[in-house]
């Protein structure tokens, strides 16, 4: 068994990716015996840190439906995140004390505007500001902190699990592409779409979230470059595939577990393989 350090990076659904590369992992006998994350990749990172397998982390994914996160919200964010925390509560252990990987999680004080790291205490609290996407969910209130989504600092965070193990570092990113093309077409009718499939952006919130895409993977390949990790894994998931697409979880996963596996044959000698 090759021991790594795992770093897991947000990306809304799109990190369903990261399923995909622990069940490569796993099949090449590789175990994160610590991991850093952020955002989606909290979640998945959590759920696996407590004992669970990709293939156990992936049937609740499958069985997940967007309408579980819908709760309209007021003036902080477009949900109130209670139908959130309760999700997490149904699917997290309470501590990190209880993981069986350590686990370091990412998210930002809005009031001061640093990055905050989390390893100990409420693991629920933890996940669910590193996932308060600005204006999708309202801040969370831990201690006397007012904190959002870790993206806005440390997306992918390479510079952590460094201080965490010796060993050799895997970290994927998963965040959309600062490339992504907008349709730019109005589009004044998606309240009445929202909690569909179909549902489609309205041009003010796609412009929005691309210019949170842009100055990110700027932040994060600034911080690779800093602290290159062993073995950089970026799948090649669909840009059409957004942050809240998440009943489109075959793409993503498909793209994590093969990139993984080709990152595998073609770097594995750096982590022992």
């Amino acid at each position: 068994m090759v021991e790594v350090g795992l770093v897991l990076g947000g990306g809304g659904a799109r990190g369903y990716a990261h399923i995909g590369v622990l069940k490569a992992l796993e099949e090449r006998e590789v175990a994160p015996v610590a991991i850093a994350a952020c955002s989606m990749g909290a979640i998945v990172g959590a759920l696996h840190g407590a004992g669970l397998s990709a293939d156990q982390i992936l049937a609740r994914a499958q069985a997940f439906k967007l309408t579980e996160l819908l709760d309209v919200g007021d003036s902080e964010a477009l949900n109130r995140g209670r139908r959130l925390e309760r999700t997490l509560g149904r699917h997290l252990p309470r501590t990190f004390e209880e993981l069986e990987v350590p686990l370091k999680i990412t998210a930002c004080d809005i009031q001061q505007g640093v990055q905050v790291v989390f390893d100990a205490g409420d693991l629920r609290g933890a996940v669910r500001a590193s996932i308060a996407l600005p204006g999708v969910f309202p801040p969370a209130r831990v201690a006397d902190r007012i904190l959002l989504d870790g993206g806005l600092v440390n997306n992918l965070p390479v510079d952590i699990i460094r201080a965490m193990t010796h060993r050799p570092v895997i970290a994927v990113d998963v965040a959309s592409p600062p490339d992504r093309q907008l349709e730019f077409e109005d589009d004044s009718s998606w309240w009445s779409t929202l909690a569909h499939r179909a549902y489609r952006r309205p041009l003010i919130l796609e412009i929005v979230m691309k210019a949170y895409d842009i100055p990110q993977r700027l932040l994060t390949d600034a911080r690779v470059a800093l602290n290159p990790p062993d073995i950089f894994v970026r799948p090649p998931i669909d840009p059409a595939i957004k942050v809240e697409d998440f009943d489109e979880w075959r793409q993503p996963f498909e793209a994590g577990y093969e990139a993984t596996h080709v990152a595998l044959e073609e770097f594995g000698e750096r982590i022992g393989l």
